[in-house]
């Protein structure tokens, strides 16, 4: 029992330290992007975010889909020989993975252009392609780390990729401003720091793996053909559900706009509406940090435990880590929810659609749930379940999305997202044959639904007061100083709450770093 607990307990420290990387990357994500905006004006910006799925899915690549699935197949090997061999191999594999598609963005640049409706995005998409020639590096040391539970490789590669990206992005809006340049050639500029942010985040994974990991044996430790077949299935599926958000974004870009101006809107009316719908997916990434690394952590020893038939063992941290993470993730969505008009204010200098913001957030606490029940069925090998599922939800998003706009207008979009998830989802728990039994779950589920609505009420009603007594008149000023009071009310609330009426176990607290410290006292 004791050393399950440690074991747990090891597990929640891997993920608070991707947790704390990975927030501190998205916070770094999410507010460079204002004064980007400032300087490249709405056209520069709105130029930006027509390739950026492109470079969120390298990212799902690089940093969760493959590692996630790499980390897993590492760790069923039963020797550091084989474990390193099987690296070698995955090297190999994945770098011709990657040579291919670089070659097809080159290649295809004005083709994809053109279905995105700007042939002028030609250059930004070769420039952001170059980052495909990185990904098989840094997916495949990732893993291999993830796979021996030593999280610090992938915490710090991951905040300097995003430090060096934030920065030559900045550098290039910059120069561009002062020296008047085209906001396509900015543009291009700005995803030339992708590749630029690679290198300097292999550098530090290759310092790790000369200590680590050193020479690889040329041993077959599996049949390429089986490789490849297990990379494109288990991995593409593992790659589908962590690039989820950025796969629906994709899907926006090519139908949201359309069903705006279905509804009666201006072409610039449109995009003005369309960008201020796209700040509800950088609020949501924020949300989302708990529940992929949680994933990335738990999935290695849930297919050990699974692979020695271990179901105690198995169950027992799937069951505490689905509870932990929907208790992490409904704290966020109901705070999110309830300061979206001072966050917005904050983040965008305006409330504009604050309600539609408010909506979309929504999507954190179903996408966490998606996720970590996606990452228990890849260890019990039900990959295709989740490949299916998510499938089927872009498709429905696809055929909803731009009827829904027309009629309702940007609310619609948001409400087709929150619908496509919860298809998703329905269709994960109907066909899976792994049925996740969580303790109490009536109970917890009531329980836990009280406290968020205490929160929303209370924060509502608080914010209310604070912001009347903020001597500033400025909008933006007032929002920070709003926000820093009420978020740790917020918090501590919804802890102190969940503690009187007992919504996680004592063994599940002890599995919580930090907020457990504060509960011991």
């Amino acid at each position: 029992m004791k050393n399950s607990e440690n074991k747990l307990s090891s597990l929640m420290q891997g993920a608070m330290l991707l947790s704390i990387a990975s927030l501190i990357s998205k916070v770094l994500s999410a507010f460079y992007r204002v004064p980007f905006q400032n300087l490249v004006g709405n056209v520069g910006f709105y130029i930006y975010q027509q390739v950026y799925p492109i470079y969120g899915i390298g990212m799902t690549l690089a940093l969760t889909g493959l590692p996630i699935f790499i980390s897993r197949v590492i760790a069923e090997q039963d020797s550091q020989m084989n474990k390193k061999a099987l690296l070698r191999q995955i090297l190999i594999t994945l770098s011709c993975f990657g040579f291919i598609i670089f070659m097809a963005l080159q290649i295809s640049a004005f083709q994809i252009a053109r279905l995105m409706g700007d042939p002028n995005l030609v250059g930004i998409i070769k420039a952001v392609s170059w980052m495909f020639l990185f990904m098989p590096f840094l997916a495949s040391f990732r893993g291999y780390f993830q796979a021996i539970l030593f999280m610090k490789p992938t915490a710090y590669s991951q905040v300097i990729e995003q430090l060096m990206r934030v920065s030559v992005i900045l550098l290039a809006a910059y120069i561009g401003f002062i020296n008047h340049l085209s906001p396509y050639t900015v543009g291009k500029y700005a995803m030339l720091a992708v590749p630029i942010a690679e290198a300097f985040s292999l550098a530090i994974l290759l310092m790790y793996y000369r200590k680590n990991i050193g020479k690889l044996p040329k041993i077959k430790q599996m049949a390429y053909p089986n490789l490849t077949k297990q990379l494109l299935l288990e991995g593409g599926t593992l790659c589908l559900l962590a690039s989820i958000m950025v796969l629906l974004q994709l899907v926006d870009s090519f139908t949201v706009r359309k069903g705006l101006v279905l509804s009666g809107l201006s072409v610039i009316d449109s995009q003005v509406s369309k960008g201020i719908y796209d700040r509800g997916q950088t609020l949501v990434q924020l949300g989302l940090v708990f529940a992929t690394s949680f994933s990335t952590a738990i999935l290695p020893s849930l297919s050990q435990a699974y692979k020695k038939k271990a179901y105690d063992s198995f169950n027992g941290i799937a069951n505490e880590m689905m509870r932990v993470s929907i208790f992490l993730t409904v704290a966020i969505t109901a705070g999110m929810i309830s300061l979206m008009p001072m966050i917005n204010q904050l983040l965008f200098n305006s409330q504009t659609e604050s309600h539609t913001l408010s909506v979309y957030c929504f999507s954190i606490l179903i996408t966490t749930i998606i996720t970590i029940y996606s990452s228990i069925l890849q260890s019990v090998d039900q990959f295709k379940i989740a490949a299916f599922s998510i499938m089927a939800g872009l498709l429905l998003k696809l055929i909803i999305t731009e009827f829904l706009t027309a009629k309702i207008g940007i609310m619609g979009a948001s409400i087709s997202t929150i619908i496509s998830l919860l298809f998703v989802l329905i269709l994960e728990l109907y066909f899976s044959k792994f049925k996740l039994k969580m303790n109490n779950k009536l109970s917890f589920t009531i329980k836990l639904m009280l406290n968020a609505m205490i929160m929303v009420i209370m924060e509502f009603w608080l914010s209310n007061i604070v912001i009347k007594h903020i001597p500033f008149n400025n909008f933006r000023l007032k929002a920070l100083i709003g926000l820093l009071i009420l978020i740790p009310i917020g918090a501590l609330s919804f802890i102190f709450v969940a503690k009187k009426i007992n919504i996680l176990s004592d063994e599940e607290w002890k599995s919580v770093p930090i907020i457990n410290k504060f509960i011991n006292r």
